[in-house]
């Protein structure tokens, strides 16, 4: 019986070191509700904390799973769910409460909302499965967090190179966002053109 024991625990050590990762995960996810409390209330310097505590624990979390050697499917799920729950939240919040404008908020959800509904068809008319983020894409996304994140810093400190810093931000994200979306539109028309394939194809989504 000891000689079990023994034997069960590099057994049990290695599998809470494949939990770290998405425990960390986890706990990005439970920041987003409190993220928004936090914005509604009007206490941004304590939702700046928790979001820097969430970039924390982001970077952990790929640092873990690179180091140990333990990504797998969960986290390949959860790691970008996290992510896109924690941008959402913290658009919303910030629309809310009035610190960016609508229409901005509303420009970002229809170029989502392209994206989705475009991969969804080309899956079921034209048997594309796999779906890789465009550097346009990355970049719109990049400018998308940049400007909520000053955004909320301008509220926290009313500080002028902050407030031309969150202007700035705003142009570009704007920018990259439509063009983005285009981009995808003009990648769904091509697409629609082309033969149906057979196969598991992959296109590069915004």
């Amino acid at each position: 019986m000891v000689t079990h024991t023994i034997d069960a625990r590099p057994a049990r050590l290695l599998l809470l070191i494949r939990l770290i990762p998405n425990f960390l995960t986890s706990l990005r996810l439970l920041c987003s509700p409190l993220l928004a409390w936090l914005i509604v209330r009007a206490r941004f310097s304590e939702a700046l904390l928790v979001v820097g505590f969430a970039a924390l624990t982001d970077w952990l979390d790929g640092y873990t799973a690179r180091r140990l050697q333990v990504s797998g499917k969960s986290g390949l799920v959860l790691d970008p769910l996290a992510d896109k729950v924690m941008l959402v939240t913290l658009f919303c919040a910030l629309t809310y409460a009035g610190l960016i404008p609508l229409w901005f908020f509303v420009l970002v959800v229809l170029r989502d909302l392209v994206i989705v509904v475009g991969a969804l068809l080309v899956r079921l008319f034209r048997n594309v499965r796999k779906f890789v983020p465009t550097e346009m894409g990355k970049v719109s996304t990049f400018f998308q967090l940049t400007y909520a994140l000053l955004a909320l810093l301008l509220a926290a400190y009313a500080i002028e190179i902050i407030f031309w810093l969150e202007r700035t931000a705003l142009v570009l994200a704007t920018l990259f966002t439509v063009a983005s979306g285009i981009g995808y539109v003009r990648m769904g028309i091509r697409i629609a053109a082309e033969p149906t394939q057979k196969g598991d194809s992959a296109i590069r989504t915004d």
